[in-house]
């Protein structure tokens, strides 16, 4: 089976994808992603957990993260707390026009505190332009470029040759293959069975090896991504709380209610009527 993972659509003007979040851990996601494009998120305001190929750091403020090609990551809040984000996505055809072997490069900083700081002054720049100009693409492009120069001039380690790879350190193929099936097929029934026979692993293995490379059991992620999801549909659609629930792969409105007063120490009808007092009481401020 072929499963899809994310792709990176780009401005045809500007040599990467930019783009601004601001996250609460109320509604924070947990679905993990991958891509083929390198990617740097910087926190501009608040702090966010990174987690990057089954290991969790914290990013504080005017700090930023790099995540390599194909890396398994997942970007959310720190709970009861809220942050806001810049991503930027690297466009791997505009740089193999200065680096054909773009392909075989991991970034990293190396905990380089001059390169470290270089690269978020950079970042600081691209944060500070005002997307609502016309004009703005003409300066993200210069501070664009540049992140790219220090990036491949400073930051540049190549991958082994294949069979013996650098990284990442664990084999998240089966991973990739599971995640994509769980986030494509949540709100249909999906028993270990099933899902190990996806990735060609017996049960008992899949179950230890998704748990070590993800630091979540199969049934946790799959109950929190179900959540989310039912949560989101509330408060984006109004839809009843037995609707979110079984339009969201849960098998009865019980399941549902128990997920959410596992995680929200409430029921699902309390939790939107928090959120949707804090919209209110934000708007009001």
């Amino acid at each position: 089976m072929d499963y899809k993972y994310d792709v990176v659509n780009y401005n045809k003007n500007i040599p990467a994808t930019v783009m601004r979040l601001n996250l609460s851990s109320d509604t924070h996601k947990t679905e993990l992603q991958w891509h083929r494009e390198p990617e740097i998120v910087f926190v501009v305001e608040g702090k966010s957990e990174c987690c990057r190929n089954g290991e969790s750091r914290i990013v504080d403020q005017d700090d930023f993260i790099i995540f390599n090609s194909e890396d398994v990551h997942l970007v959310r809040p720190v709970d009861g707390t809220s942050c806001s984000l810049l991503c930027v996505n690297f466009s791997i055809e505009y740089i193999r026009m200065f680096c054909k072997s773009i392909d075989s490069m991991l970034f990293d900083d190396g905990d380089n505190p001059a390169v470290h700081a270089e690269i978020i002054d950079v970042l600081r720049q691209i944060a500070s332009v005002d997307i609502n100009s016309d004009y703005s693409p003409l300066i993200q492009i210069s501070y664009i470029n540049k992140l790219y120069y220090v990036l491949l001039t400073k930051c540049v380690h190549f991958k082994r040759l294949s069979g013996n790879p650098a990284s990442p350190r664990r084999d998240f193929s089966y991973a990739k293959t599971a995640i994509a099936y769980i986030n494509e097929n949540f709100k249909h029934e999906i028993s270990l069975d099933e899902i190990s026979g996806v990735v060609n692993l017996s049960p008992s293995y899949f179950s230890k090896y998704f748990k070590n490379v993800t630091q979540v059991s199969f049934s946790e992620y799959l109950a929190n991504l179900r959540l989310e999801n039912a949560i989101n549909d509330m408060l984006s659609y109004n839809t009843t709380v037995s609707t979110a629930a079984f339009e969201n792969g849960f098998a009865n409105v019980k399941s549902f209610i128990t997920q959410c007063k596992k995680i929200y120490n409430c029921t699902p009808a309390q939790y939107k009527k928090r959120l949707l007092s804090r919209k209110r009481d934000k708007l009001e401020a």
